[in-house]
């Protein structure tokens, strides 16, 4: 490893360390009762995001800890969000050649699939734990999610240093 790679290692942890901390402060900030239930995961838009992009740097452990998190701050069954972050990113890790591959509306459909398992996982452990939801809880954040990825990836896109070319993969 040169470096440049070193550098642009670090510059992307500092870079990706900015946006989870700016993620959980859009988790945390209260927005007006319309369009609350439409919020997207912006957690998980970052790591899906990220797993795509930048495999081998955020993985399973950083899903992990921003899922711990968006538990503690949400206030929902412990490890409830951390179960679907995991399932999510490994998924997304798994076939992140693939996945960058896609056409923009391609990968945009794949993530309306992940962001429909990440809600089902959510409500599946509701379910069990025996917690009740309104149906627009889970349906809300998908639409939001489709809605704000195209936006969100192309932000994030300029300010991460890849070691390969997105054209070379």
């Amino acid at each position: 490893m040169n470096k440049n790679e070193k550098i642009n290692k670090s510059q992307n942890r500092i870079i990706a360390f900015s946006i989870f901390t700016i993620t959980m402060m859009l988790t945390i900030i209260p927005f007006p009762e319309f369009i609350v239930h439409y919020m997207p995961d912006w957690g998980l838009m970052a790591l899906i995001f990220l797993s795509i992009n930048l495999p081998k740097e955020f993985n399973l452990s950083t899903a992990f800890f921003v899922g711990l998190i968006t538990d503690v701050i949400k206030g929902a069954i412990l490890g409830q969000h951390t179960l679907s972050s995991l399932i999510i990113i490994f998924t997304t890790t798994k076939y992140h050649l693939q996945l960058r591959s896609f056409t923009k509306i391609q990968l945009l459909a794949n993530i309306l699939l992940l962001s429909i398992l990440y809600h089902f996982i959510l409500f599946w452990v509701n379910g069990v734990a025996g917690v009740s939801s309104s149906l627009e809880s889970y349906w809300g954040p998908i639409i939001g999610n489709f809605i704000a990825w195209p936006i969100i990836s192309e932000i994030l896109s300029k300010y991460f240093i890849y070691n390969t070319p997105r054209k070379e993969v």
